[in-house]
């Protein structure tokens, strides 16, 4: 019995393109976005390009169908500036009741997975987009194991704990610029000895686990990171982080250093890059890391803000973890090309495009728009020549790295990996205290 368990599980194991985190319902919390999650009218097509900063482009056109992004997590927005629980509960609910009926109306295409082992028998048993929900920005939503179990009950795979401001759990990052200081500006005049991880934010933590939802470590000023890393290995609670950077190739505030990256691991859980070829340009990086992206932009191999950026973090990050395999699994001796290949889902790394998240995306990287002259004799990707300008272009980007002999297998091991961890919460709720 106990070996056709195990047979039945490796049989549904998932090597698909997930995407951590896109926004399908921006337009519920800032309307500007317009008419939110829809099919594309066709009698009067968007125009799109890359720099689409506020601008809604989660059209279902670019989501069914996606080889770039089977499995996509629709990550429900707070607001900012909510200020009562109920307030904060309608708006969150609202996203999540448009994507469930959305898809119920188009369930040619797509189709909600409230549970891993629905994330599993869709994508093996259908052909269907599969969507799961999350949450980004838990301000005045986790006041108790009740508020943390509604979530669960909803489907709700992770949450956010922090976004742009800080809240009652703590600190979040700011970034340098005068509309990220504007924004958070209570947390900028506050004391860095004062920026850390409340007792809310412990508890809330706390809650969400017992409740069998992970908690996303994104946007966390690093004070606040370092005390909710500390939390979870106490409680034993795996932490996840779904779109933040290694701090040696980007050393900001929302930079997470080597040691964190370790622990992330180490601890069970695992992490996820944006693809913005914009986000990933390093930014105060180490010498090493520096020095090896100026040698590919001067031999006319990277061009800087292009899907290339996004290739170069991750392969660095990707060789980072596996020259520490040994230190995450407390055995020096192991090296990564020792593990079988179970083993290496362990160590898988996510990735997130954060449509309708306030950013641009990957310019071209050749032709007028790009850095790289264009050669007529070379067949050329779309991501190359027009940059990430909706979600349907996933897949191109995908095709692209694969060409250059970039590895995409830790990124296809990242679903299974998000699947076991889901599992893991929803198993162990009852043993966290």
């Amino acid at each position: 019995m106990f070996s056709m368990v195990i047979n039945t599980l490796q049989a549904q194991e998932l090597r698909e393109f997930i995407d951590m985190q896109m926004h399908p319902t921006m337009h519920v919390p800032y309307n500007f976005f317009g008419d939110g999650f829809e099919f594309i009218d066709e009698s009067n097509p968007p125009h799109l390009t890359h720099l689409h900063q506020f601008k809604n482009v989660n059209y279902a056109d670019y989501w069914k169908d996606n080889k770039g992004a089977r499995i996509i997590v629709a990550g429900s927005l707070t607001s900012e500036w909510v200020a009562r629980p109920k307030k904060a509960k309608e708006v969150i609910l609202k996203q999540i009741n448009y994507v469930n009926d959305f898809a119920e109306r188009h369930s040619e295409h797509f189709v909600v997975a409230k549970s891993p082992q629905e994330v599993r028998d869709y994508v093996h048993n259908t052909n269907k987009t599969v969507i799961v929900h999350s949450i980004e920005g838990a301000k005045r939503l986790i006041n108790s194991l009740e508020d943390a179990q509604f979530w669960a009950d909803q489907g709700v795979a992770f949450i956010t704990l922090m976004h742009l401001v800080d809240s009652e759990y703590g600190s979040a990052a700011i970034r340098p610029g005068m509309m990220t200081t504007l924004l958070n500006f209570k947390g900028a005049v506050k004391s860095k000895k004062r920026r850390g991880l409340e007792e809310k934010g412990k508890q809330a933590i706390l809650w969400l686990a017992q409740a069998g939802i992970m908690t996303d470590l994104t946007h966390m000023e690093s004070q606040t990171r370092k005390e909710a890393l500390a939390f979870m290995r106490e409680k034993g609670i795996p932490p996840i982080s779904t779109h933040d950077c290694p701090k040696s190739m980007k050393n900001n505030a929302r930079g997470i250093s080597n040691e964190e990256i370790i622990n992330l691991y180490q601890l069970g859980g695992f992490m996820a890059l944006p693809i913005s070829g914009v986000e990933m340009g390093l930014e105060k990086a180490d010498a090493l890391y520096a020095a090896r992206e100026d040698s590919l932009v001067k031999a006319g191999k990277l061009c800087r803000g292009s899907v290339d950026s996004y290739g170069f973090m991750y392969e660095q990050l990707n060789e980072y973890i596996m020259a520490n395999t040994g230190v995450i699994l407390g055995d020096t001796s192991i090296a990564f090309n020792d593990l079988t290949e179970d083993q290496k889902v362990d160590l898988a790394i996510g990735f997130q495009s954060d449509f309708n998240g306030w950013l641009n995306h990957s310019r071209p990287r050749v032709g007028k728009k790009g850095c790289i002259p264009m050669d007529s004799t070379q067949t050329y990707e779309p991501i190359e020549t027009e940059g990430l300008k909706h979600p349907g272009l996933l897949a191109s980007q995908w095709r692209y790295l694969e060409k250059k002999g970039v590895d995409l297998l830790p990124i296809k091991r990242s679903s299974e990996r998000f699947v076991q961890l889901w599992e893991y919460f929803i198993e162990n709720k009852e043993n966290w205290k």
